[in-house]
C-alpha cells in the first residue's frame, strides 16, 4: 500500500478535531479518507457545475 501525505491548514484544525471527537474517527488520515470516499464525487460535480 502506498501513502500520500496531506497537509491540513492550521485554520481547519479545530473543525477536524471536533469531527474526530464527535464521530470516533481515530486519525486525520481516516477522516480525510472517509470524506473523500463519501463526498468526493459530489465535490467534483459541484465544482464542475459552477464552471459551466
Amino acid at each position: 500500500m502506498s501513502q500520500t501525505r496531506v497537509v491540513l491548514d492550521e485554520k481547519y484544525l479545530p473543525l477536524a478535531k471536533e469531527i474526530i471527537e464527535q464521530t470516533g474517527i481515530n486519525t486525520y488520515s481516516q477522516l480525510f479518507s472517509i470524506l473523500l470516499v463519501n463526498y468526493g464525487d459530489t465535490l467534483v460535480k459541484s465544482l464542475r457545475g459552477s464552471h459551466e
